[in-house]
């Protein structure tokens, strides 16, 4: 008997569980598994949104006559970590888009609302030009940096349960950390300073005040860049889980190098996604069918005998079992479960703990918005607050000249042409609107950039808004239509959200070991920060639930 299993959600979560149960059911040998995955907007992605901007024109030849020159930059999902997703590299490869990704330049900026340089870290950019009175590798005499990476290290290790070491609760804070560091440097760091073969001189009476520095000028910073933090209590009220989870995965180091193995993707994020979901299609056969739907919004009535899927204007269809791989405030508002029903009150209760803040992303050529010596600028640029403020929300600015590794393509460094940035903000006011770029459609491409996409990228790029813009335009901002802007909404990473995560995963584990309600939960909510690596580790744990839950209705 054919079973039919419906994905809400087109993001990388949807996607990769649909990735996983293809490749599992197919193994299995199982036959007439229909899978479909059903997307709300126009276009896949999620958190993945790319555009395409044209920056000018650009002769080719002396006689030629001046053509389109497009680039492109990822708004939201933009970089991956290829020396921890373990995941994410095979299915790249298994996909054939592993050649897609390019290392990027990884470095920072950190400077103040003045627009002064605080810092730039160029530790893991081998070959970048340091200026000396920013350079942190040289900031108090050398000292601030290895005591920085005692630091980090040291809260890797709490947050991780290694060396020993008993894992941190959610209640334990940022702020919480660094006080311990200041009121006992010894007794916090010296083993972590040992394993890593760090002098540190622990009878420096400057210690706390150095702790305190890199706590306000560094972490607390980048932990506000953060799409996570918590915008009322800032990152002092974050749970140390949440920020040091991000850092083991997305600046975790390759054994082999001891570096990270940072990548973006040629032709944008949304690229790799729609190539996926094309190799999805292309794989399906009698026995595995998957199909992509875009532009349907799904309403989900389940009960225990059963789900029923709406999508769009359709007809209302039966399916054996309903996959939400979508933020949990969506997840809510798409599922119906009849009254009386016990797991109504339940997964409201749940899914209502995670909170949620809004961000502009805007691709754009204003440069107030970094620091003023354009010498310190830095793939990624991050706003400083000072100590009284830094329970503000974030801003990041990623120069995308570096970020797209341009001194690895002498034809982009030698066009002459503006350097553009995109910045993360939560005030779009904030950037020039004359600045903000267009975006340039498909049939504005080059020839080159026509032929990689996939058609589902095309169709994406031809897009004049994506994200959440249709239901959250800015006030004040409607002359921004079929600019490069996008707004994104993310889960706050606190205290509540990692009780929602332990929640909800004994939800999914009680119902593949006892099978009551046709239904699962994934997406970048359940699982640590959201990055591309756990949402997949979430999805293949996910696929492996269904075929558990459908196991007995294959045999009858």
């Amino acid at each position: 008997m054919g079973l039919h299993i419906a994905i809400i959600g087109g993001g990388i979560s949807g996607l990769s569980a649909a990735y996983y149960l293809q490749q599992r059911a197919q193994q299995q040998g199982l036959s007439g598994l229909q899978i479909t995955v059903y997307e709300r907007k126009a276009v896949l992605g999620g958190n993945a949104d790319t555009v395409f901007v044209q920056l000018g024109e650009q002769r080719t030849a002396p006689d030629a006559p001046p053509e389109p020159y497009v680039r492109w930059a990822d708004l939201g999902v933009n970089d991956v970590n290829l020396a921890t997703y373990r995941r994410l590299k095979a299915a790249l490869a298994d996909i054939g888009y592993l050649a897609h990704l390019r290392p990027l330049c990884d470095n920072e900026s950190y400077f103040t609302p003045e627009r002064h340089t605080l810092f730039t870290d160029d530790d893991d950019a081998p070959g970048t030009v340091s200026d000396p009175r920013h350079d942190l590798a040289q900031a108090d005499a050398g000292r601030l940096l290895p005591l920085m990476r005692v630091v980090h290290a040291r809260a890797c290790e709490r947050v991780s349960g290694e060396h020993g070491q008993a894992p941190v609760p959610a209640s334990y804070t940022v702020g919480q950390y660094f006080a311990d560091c200041m009121a006992a440097p010894e007794a916090q760091l010296a083993g972590t300073a040992a394993r890593l073969g760090i002098a540190i001189d622990w009878q420096d009476p400057a210690l706390p005040t150095r702790i305190a520095r890199i706590r306000d000028e560094l972490y607390y910073p980048r932990i506000s860049a953060m799409y996570f933090t918590d915008p009322v209590s800032g990152p002092a009220g974050m749970p140390l889980l949440s920020p040091f989870q991000y850092y083991l995965i997305q600046e975790g180091q390759d054994p082999a190098t001891g570096r990270p193995d940072r990548r973006y993707f040629e032709w944008g994020s949304q690229h790799w996604l729609a190539t996926l979901a094309q190799a999805l299609v292309a794989r399906s056969d009698d026995s595995v069918r998957v199909t992509v739907c875009t532009g349907q919004a799904a309403q989900v009535t389940v009960s225990a005998s059963g789900a029923v899927v709406q999508a769009g204007e359709g007809p209302a269809q039966a399916v054996d079992l309903v996959l939400m791989a979508l933020h949990a405030d969506d997840a809510l508002k798409a599922l119906h479960i009849p009254n009386g029903a016990d797991l109504g009150p339940e997964l409201t209760r749940i899914l209502g703990q995670v909170r949620y803040t809004r961000s502009y992303a805007a691709c754009h050529t204003d440069d107030r918005l970094l620091p003023a010596n354009r010498n310190s600028w830095r793939t990624y640029n991050v706003l400083a607050h000072p100590v009284s403020q830094q329970a503000q929300p974030y801003r990041m600015s990623y120069v995308e000249n570096w970020h797209q590794n341009d001194r690895a393509h002498p034809r982009y460094n030698e066009a002459g042409l503006p350097v553009f940035f995109t910045t993360l903000t939560p005030d779009l006011h904030a950037v020039d609107p004359s600045m903000v770029l267009d975006r340039a459609g498909g049939e504005h491409l080059p020839s080159a950039a026509r032929a990689a996409l996939p058609h589902l990228a095309l169709a994406a790029a031809a897009q004049p808004a994506t994200g959440y813009t249709e239901t959250h335009a800015p006030a004040g901002l409607t002359h921004h239509g079929g600019k490069a802007w996008t707004l994104f909404k993310h889960n706050v990473l606190d205290a509540g959200c990692l009780q929602a995560q332990v929640q909800i995963a004994a939800f999914n584990e009680k119902n593949a070991a006892s099978p009551q309600w046709p239904l699962f939960f994934g997406g970048g909510w359940t699982r640590g920060a959201g990055l591309h690596e756990q949402c997949m580790a979430q999805s293949e744990q996910m696929a492996g639930w269904a075929l558990d839950y459908l196991a007995p209705q294959r045999t009858r």
